[in-house]
């Protein structure tokens, strides 16, 4: 029963499941295409606050990337519209109230069905203030000294993610992207990766990178509430610099 022969962190026992995907189709609707035992399939579970949106070209770029690559990358927009003053007043704009705390929208909002079988992106206005607008801050790059003290565009957390609404369609594309390939994939200060990983001139990675994001597509799988634990890229990243 906890057989996962395509490495996706999607169970073969789910994959089979009629149950299963029909909770999927009442969730999603049509948007969601099924699951198939042998094929690794990235389910994309998009949530948007107030009027933030994600355009049909970054959500088309992306899925056929993934699927260029042979992983199965379905785009699901949630059918629920957030309040951005009722998030904004429950869960706060930082990374640890949206995405890791133990009250947080993530931990509160999201169905267990889908915490561990999709990765989950959240689109939010970000803040207001005229020093960070259309930022979320996080507390771990503001003890590094990173981003307009503390604040960022966007931040990953393996299975899950948020990122502030970008009006530009590439810059919009590459956030995205970057954020959804964090599940796998660490920064990559070569000057030849030219991907969002890199030096972020292209929407795309390098093959070694694509390489490297199927095989840890298993990071999907959240069984802990907070995998920060098991992500080698936000340990050295992130936790190492502020214990140095």
């Amino acid at each position: 029963m906890i057989e996962d022969s395509d490495d996706d962190g999607i169970l073969d026992a789910k994959k089979r499941s009629a149950t299963f995907h029909r909770r999927l189709e009442g969730i999603f609707g049509d948007q969601f295409e099924g699951l198939a035992v042998g094929r690794p399939d990235l389910l994309l579970d998009a949530r948007y606050v107030g009027g933030t949106s994600i355009s049909p070209g970054t959500k088309r770029t992306i899925v056929d990337l993934v699927r260029t690559r042979g992983i199965h990358a379905q785009w699901l927009d949630y059918p629920t519209r957030y309040d951005p003053q009722a998030v904004a007043n429950r869960y706060g704009t930082t990374v640890k109230g949206l995405l890791w705390g133990r009250d947080s929208f993530y931990s509160e909002e999201i169905e267990d069905v889908l915490k561990n079988v999709a990765l989950q992106l959240l689109v939010v206005p970000g803040t207001t203030k005229a020093a960070d607008a259309g930022r979320i801050y996080s507390h771990w790059i503001d003890a590094m000294g990173g981003g307009p003290d503390g604040h960022v565009n966007g931040f990953s957390l393996g299975n899950r993610a948020v990122v502030a609404e970008r009006d530009d369609p590439f810059e919009e594309a590459a956030l995205v992207l970057h954020e959804i390939t964090h599940l796998v994939l660490c920064h990559d200060d070569d000057p030849e990766n030219t991907g969002v990983m890199g030096t972020a001139d292209e929407v795309a990675l390098m093959d070694h990178e694509w390489d490297q994001f199927r095989n840890g597509l298993d990071n999907v799988r959240d069984t802990t509430g907070y995998d920060i634990a098991f992500r080698p890229c936000l340990w050295q990243e992130n936790l190492s610099a502020i214990l140095e």
